[in-house]
């Protein structure tokens, strides 16, 4: 299984946001989207990072006006983030995944995200594969 077939389950929607936007904005998507990371672009739209659960959390000791804090402050940069391709394997990115501690994964082609998937993705596509085989043995 690729990861092209978890996009296509998704449906392919990537949120994002931009890297002056007040990170409290961005919080309140979480929770309203019930998402826990959303690309950020540059004025030119450009693909510049990730910001996620973890990265808020880690900023919250040192913080003493949350409100004033932008995405650009405190997301993974691109320099830093780990970009899987809609032609890996799932074992692949859950390999990367479970090594490098990490729960969402942008998706990349020809240098634009498609799209991004989380641990849980792979957890429910790998457990409907599961199904699938046992069902085709079954009956």
């Amino acid at each position: 299984m690729l990861i092209k077939d978890i996009l296509k389950i998704k449906n392919g929607f990537v949120y994002t946001v931009n890297e002056n936007e007040q990170i409290c904005k961005v919080l309140d998507t979480f929770v309203e989207k019930k998402i826990g990371s959303c690309m950020v672009e540059d004025s030119d739209k450009n693909f510049v990072g990730i910001m996620t659960e973890k990265d808020a959390i880690k900023c919250f000791k040192d913080v003493k006006k949350f409100s004033d804090i932008k995405v650009k402050d405190i997301m993974t940069k691109y320099e830093d983030i780990i970009i899987a391709s809609e032609d890996d394997n799932i074992q692949y990115a859950m390999s990367i995944m479970t090594e490098k501690r990490i729960k969402h994964l942008p998706v990349m082609k020809d240098g634009n995200v498609i799209g991004v998937i989380s641990i849980g993705d792979i957890v429910k596509a790998q457990l409907e594969h599961s199904e699938h085989i046992a069902k085709t043995y079954l009956d």
